[in-house]
């Protein structure tokens, strides 16, 4: 029977930890785990300004989402058939400035939901342009259509 040539040492499997943990530089940096706390204090001020940076997106209510979804389905539709059965048609061409101008007017209402940020000149400008949009071809087509009926 061989004999252990290695004497017994009690601290072994806790110099083996310290080696392997030396060699590998990622397994004690604490503050790199997920969800971690540790880190001190620099490390908690740079998790703090990085959340308060991130847009934060607030969800749609379901009924915003189905409205938005149906109108934006009925102008596809309205679109389609304006451009290839109905051609001509008077009718076509301003319910379909009605209903971009209502698509247009959605937008502009969503735009409170999206982003909690809203300063910055992009987002005005982009608001400013779905009002202005919303107002022109919905009084477009609200109007055609209330010549074509006669009713003005």
């Amino acid at each position: 029977m061989a004999k252990n040539s290695t004497p017994y040492d009690p601290y072994r499997s806790q110099q083996e930890a310290i080696r392997k943990a030396k060699g590998n530089p990622n397994k004690n940096v604490h503050h790199k785990k997920n969800n971690s706390n540790y880190g001190g204090g620099d490390y908690q001020k740079e998790k703090a300004a990085l959340k308060s940076q991130a847009t934060e997106k607030v969800k749609l209510p379901l009924w915003l989402k189905i409205t938005l979804g149906v109108l934006f389905g009925v102008l596809l539709a309205a679109l389609i058939l304006r451009m290839t059965v109905y051609k001509e048609s008077l009718f076509m061409n301003y319910l379909t400035s009605l209903l971009l101008g209502l698509a247009c007017a959605a937008l502009f209402y969503t735009r409170r939901f999206r982003n909690s940020k809203k300063d910055g000149k992009l987002y005005s400008v982009i608001t400013v342009l779905l009002a202005i949009m919303a107002v022109i071809y919905g009084g477009m087509g609200l109007l055609g259509l209330l010549t074509y009926f006669g009713i003005v």
